[in-house]
């Protein structure tokens, strides 16, 4: 019995490819199996059985589950060889007559004279055991493959030792990638390699229980060398840029560099951005300020449009404060990001404007969340970079992400700039866009609504909760502000637009009052 996708508890069946590998892997010549599937392919769970398996078949049995941190192989691997064995009948019936001990860190089976024990990979607590049966979860991620050597050699004292990986792939300077190099050189080796071209061939040939739709869902969210890796299993080598030509050029494009035209009676909002170098940087790093604007386009889907893009002289406080002051008299900027540190002197101000100011530490999370929502807005055309700011194209063109494998977090996207490059407007529209990442717009706003009209008016009228335009729209003055923003509506929509009724009720938020004549 294992874990369903359902949830609760399932048998497990095997599909006809795992049938096949499982087959194969179980050779007695393998002394190292390999299952290298994408995630949610129950590379883990099978892994985990033979686990079991051994444990229950044999004697004098050492099984060793190692993975990178201490909690991983507590919580994953251990956990799942100890879910298996309470929820299957036959053992669960072992563990209720005692023949079977479970621990909270080992499990025991006297008769046999078997143990299974989770450990960290940590090189020193591994050199020295014998061990039957070793399994080795997310090689990918480990920092090298010292513990992996360590574990592995423990097990060639017995004559059925066996080195159990499941994992998905990493970069090709991985641990990992040593093993799938060497595995057609080693007949003990088997190695497992299952990936896939593209998201679709994904789509239509993943296992039933991976969620198509919520696969699609993971390919919009991530980036494309993020979602090769964790879902296609496709190996990654070096840097990718992050906007490549072909996104680079859905952001070039002139607009009107004014917050009110741009948004043409549409609600909106500008967030503000500041990297802040030192003021005589040893890299030449400079200080931005930038300002962005957040609006919903005709795709009802939120657009970022670029407004300002600032290098501070000297990077003083005082043209740093002008900037923001600028931007909030300009452009109504309402929220701005600073990255810290290095800001310090600017917080007592920044607390009495009448705009909001968070401080961030641009920790390696934080930047992924950054700059992963401005792929996404950049890849889908929803960022739009005037041909005025060159400087902050050109960094956008040389800039580069790359998955670092990491013991505790996996394979995290790391950011920098190409060699002899800068990315310092870049960083700063980064925490630009980020400062609005709350933000969520109605399509269009009106400031309150004043009715005359008596009851009988009012019951069936559109922005009172009814569902008609009532006689008396032409000379009341809040339905003629609801027509203006129509006006603005159809002129970007055309055919498509929605009629006024469903304009007002869908589209239409008041964010004033309502009042009415008695």
């Amino acid at each position: 019995m294992i874990p369903s996708y359902r949830g609760g508890f399932e048998p497990f069946v095997p599909t006809d490819w795992q049938r096949r590998e499982l087959e194969r892997a179980l050779d007695p010549h393998h002394r190292t199996v390999v299952l290298c599937w994408p995630r949610r392919h129950s590379k883990t769970v099978c892994a985990a059985l033979i686990v079991v398996w051994r444990f229950l078949t044999r004697r004098t049995q050492n099984v060793a589950l190692v993975a990178n941190s201490d909690r991983q192989a507590i919580d994953v691997c251990f956990r799942l060889v100890r879910t298996v064995i309470e929820q299957t009948p036959l053992t669960r019936a072992l563990v209720s007559s005692g023949a079977i001990r479970v621990g909270a860190e080992r499990i025991e089976l006297p008769a046999s004279d078997n143990l299974i024990q989770g450990f960290p990979s940590n090189p020193a607590a591994l050199y020295g055991k014998k061990v039957s049966v070793a399994q080795v979860s997310e090689l990918h991620a480990a920092r090298s493959d010292e513990a992996f050597q360590a574990i592995a050699s423990s097990t060639i004292d017995s004559a059925d030792g066996l080195t159990l990986i499941d994992s998905t792939v990493g970069s090709r300077a991985s641990p990992l990638a040593g093993l799938y190099a060497a595995r057609d050189q080693d007949p003990g080796l088997f190695f497992s390699h299952l990936s896939y071209t593209d998201l679709e061939d994904a789509v239509a040939n993943a296992p039933p229980w991976v969620n198509a739709d919520a696969l699609r869902s993971r390919a919009s969210q991530m980036l494309p060398q993020l979602f090769a890796q964790f879902h296609l299993n496709q190996w990654t080598a070096g840097s990718s840029a992050l906007f490549p030509p072909e996104v680079l050029d859905r952001c070039r494009g002139e607009y009107p560099l004014d917050a009110a035209e741009l948004a043409g009676g549409r609600a909106y909002h500008v967030g503000g951005g500041l990297d802040r170098a030192y003021a005589f940087s040893l890299h030449g790093d400079r200080t931005v300020t930038t300002a962005v604007l957040k609006v919903l386009g005709d795709d009802d889907e939120p657009h970022f449009y670029v407004l300002s893009s600032d290098k501070v002289w000297m990077s003083q406080a005082s043209g740093i404060r002008q900037n923001f002051i600028r931007y909030r008299k300009d452009f109504g900027l309402s929220r701005a990001t600073f990255e810290t540190p290095n800001t310090q002197d600017l917080a007592g101000w920044a607390a009495d404007q009448d705009f909001e100011v968070e401080s961030v530490f641009p920790s390696l999370e934080r930047k992924a969340s950054a700059y992963t929502a401005l792929f996404n807005a950049a890849r889908d055309g929803r960022l739009h970079v005037h041909p005025d700011f060159e400087r902050l194209l050109s960094e956008m063109e040389s800039f580069e992400y790359e998955l670092r494998p990491d013991s505790a977090k996996g394979s995290v996207p790391r950011f920098h700039h190409a060699k002899g490059a800068r990315d310092d407007h870049l960083d700063s529209l980064a925490w630009a866009a980020y400062s609005l990442r709350t933000v969520e717009l109605p399509a269009y706003e009106v400031l309150g609504v004043h009715c005359d009209a008596r009851e009988p008016v009012r019951s069936i009228c559109v922005l009172l909760g009814g569902s008609l335009v009532p006689p008396c729209s032409e000379t009341c003055r809040s339905f003629r502000n609801v027509a203006d923003l129509y006006r603005n509506y159809r002129e970007r929509h055309g055919p498509r637009a929605l009629p006024i009724e469903q304009f007002a009720t869908q589209k239409v938020q008041n964010v004033g009052s309502v009042s009415v004549s008695r």
